[in-house]
């Protein structure tokens, strides 16, 4: 089908995992530069600042790429730590001259920056001043977010303050992402504390009189019971709740579900909350940008699940794969919080944990098996469009293999092979693939 006239296809990607040059340029540490050093935190033994795609060097390649797929938007991040490397105070001149290089390029050749202003990657500086944990974070995070806007506000069309705030949790409740904790009570409360401050960012955004858009991202990863019985059914309601829902429910709902702060009480893990952090969450925001990858099978017994593995794209088999649920999961998403804004896929694609190869007949990867779920996800988007949803743009990701947090390199994304010696950038097949496809969509 043609979709709808200023529909944006692009592709989205992080600093952290692909700007590399940790040390160049006046960045400071990252939390993610400090758990890399942790033994066994990355696969591999990867850190953030050798085993990215060296971008800060190579943007112009990259931008040739996109170039070449035909993209109208490009979904990438700022490091916080590149352009405040003490995380508040004094600007660091060659990081903040970096990011105005890229995006005028961008703009230059058609492309639309979306600009990301938290990926994952907190100053290490604020992580000893008590990280998302303080409740000075809100504080922080809307200076950086003002000073972003005031340097590149009247170039940049849409912003996003948050990428899947999950990702804090994971790093303060579960311990396998920066900062490494593993603290439930701790988790808790620096994911609420991380959503006021993006209410924070929204109000420095309202205040700086900019006319673009501004939004958050929240992935839905929607449990699927794979029995009837009441404790399957029981099991994926109190992990939708726990996950995705804990976000969604303050983002679009004005606040936390009855079911989670009874639960948490119980527990002895709910969060200390004042009033004022849901005035700044329940500011409108533009559009809800949604991270789909796959649904979650859920049961108590694990003989029910093909790998036995409850998280994550795939079961261990590798066999377990949903596209398609991304008609079923957005329709949700509205129709459960009315939503009267534009959605945004700001991500979705295939990771496929293993080695790609080039091939060294045509020099391709013949990664057939991401063309089969961009496929099967793009239908599902036509599919929302016919229905009258308003999608306004959908973003893969990404450009090309990067590296994948705790995952190191073992876990590939990209439309472009990445060789992590020399960082040269091989079109895979799902790259044409993905440039023909938006060809034919315009």
């Amino acid at each position: 089908m043609k979709f709808p006239e200023g529909f944006k296809f692009g592709v989205a990607s992080s600093s952290a995992q692909t700007e590399g040059c940790g040390f160049e340029g006046g960045r400071g540490l990252s939390i993610w530069d400090v758990f890399a050093e942790k033994p066994n935190a990355i696969r591999g033994g990867f850190k953030p600042s050798q085993a990215a795609c060296e971008s800060y060097r190579m943007f112009d390649t990259d931008l040739k790429n996109l170039i070449g797929l035909g993209v109208n938007s490009y979904r990438m991040s700022i490091a916080w730590e590149r352009v405040l490397p003490e995380g508040t105070g004094a600007l660091n001149q060659k990081g903040t001259d970096y990011y105005k290089r890229c995006f005028d390029k961008l703009l230059e050749a058609g492309i639309a920056p979306n600009v990301t202003l938290y990926h994952w990657d907190l100053p290490q500086k604020l992580e000893e001043k008590g990280g998302w944990l303080s409740r000075d974070s809100k504080r922080w995070f809307q200076e950086y977010a003002d000073k972003m806007f005031r340097l590149y506000g009247d170039i940049i069309p849409n912003w996003v303050t948050l990428n899947e705030p999950i990702s804090v949790f994971c790093g303060y409740g579960l311990g396998f992402f920066a900062p490494g904790y593993t603290n439930k009570a701790w988790g808790n409360q620096a994911r609420h504390n991380v959503m006021t401050a993006s209410g924070a960012a929204v109000e420095a955004y309202r205040a700086s009189g900019h006319k673009g858009e501004i939004g958050v991202v929240v992935d839905i990863w929607k449990r699927i019971p794979m029995t009837n019985t009441p404790e399957d059914i029981a099991l994926a309601r109190d992990e939708d709740e726990e996950n995705w829902k804990f976000y969604t429910d303050r983002l679009l709902g004005g606040g936390y579900s009855d079911y989670i702060l009874d639960k948490f009480e119980k527990e002895g893990t709910l969060m200390q909350m004042e009033d004022e952090d849901f005035r700044l969450t329940n500011l409108p925001i533009d559009f809800y940008g949604m991270n789909y990858y796959n649904t979650v099978p859920v049961s108590t017994k694990k003989e029910n699940i093909v790998g036995a593995n409850q998280g994550g794209n795939f079961a261990e088999d590798r066999k377990v794969s949903n596209p398609e649920g991304l008609y079923d999961v957005l329709h949700m998403i509205r129709d459960m919080y009315k939503l009267k804004i534009p959605i945004y896929i700001s991500e979705n694609g295939y990771g496929h944990d293993g080695p790609e190869t080039v091939n060294a007949a045509d020099g391709m990867v013949h990664d057939d098996y991401r063309i089969e779920y961009l496929s099967k996800a793009l239908e599902a988007v036509e599919k929302l469009i016919a229905d009258g949803v308003d999608i306004r743009g959908y973003y893969l990701w990404t450009l090309m293999d990067n590296w994948e947090w705790s995952a190191g390199h073992d876990v590939k994304y990209g439309l472009l092979h990445t060789d992590f010696e020399t960082y040269e950038r091989t079109w895979k097949k799902s790259a044409y693939w993905y440039r023909d496809f938006i060809a034919q969509s315009r």
